[in-house]
């Protein structure tokens, strides 16, 4: 394909339509993930500690851990997630002191939940790390 011909494509209607299906498909990824963070918001809020805990416990468990394996899978988190972007939205900012502390070289973001630091850290791929402030 030549340059020209990207061009035209870009100009298209083809391209036009392609484009407005690849921003609709977006801001129905985003309406979703804004659902499920407003749903754990409302299940966490009261107990934000023993929620934190039990989700840790359960992603930590053998059982889970096996049953992901078994599968086929690396152990998926997708509550982690969805816990970070809780943490974003109604958490706080970590202090200066608390940066120092929990965060490292990877660390994309980090906010403050309850007692908790939870981050998103980058490398080879990116992890949720959750660590109790102490």
């Amino acid at each position: 394909m030549k340059i020209d011909d990207i061009d035209k494509f870009f100009e298209s209607d083809q391209d036009r339509e392609f484009m407005e299906k690849y921003v609709e498909k977006l801001a129905k990824k985003l309406a979703h993930t804004d659902r499920w963070v407003d749903r754990v918001w409302e299940r966490i809020k009261g107990d934000l500690d023993g929620s934190i805990e039990h989700m840790l416990k359960w992603y930590n468990s053998d059982t889970y851990r096996d049953r992901e394996y078994n599968k086929g899978y690396q152990p998926r988190e997708e509550l982690l997630w969805v816990l970070f972007e809780v943490a974003e939205r109604h958490g706080e900012e970590c202090t200066d002191e608390e940066v120092d502390l929990y965060a490292n070289t990877f660390t994309r973001s980090i906010y403050k939940l309850g007692s908790y630091a939870i981050q998103i850290m980058d490398g080879q791929g990116s992890i949720i790390a959750i660590d109790k402030i102490k």
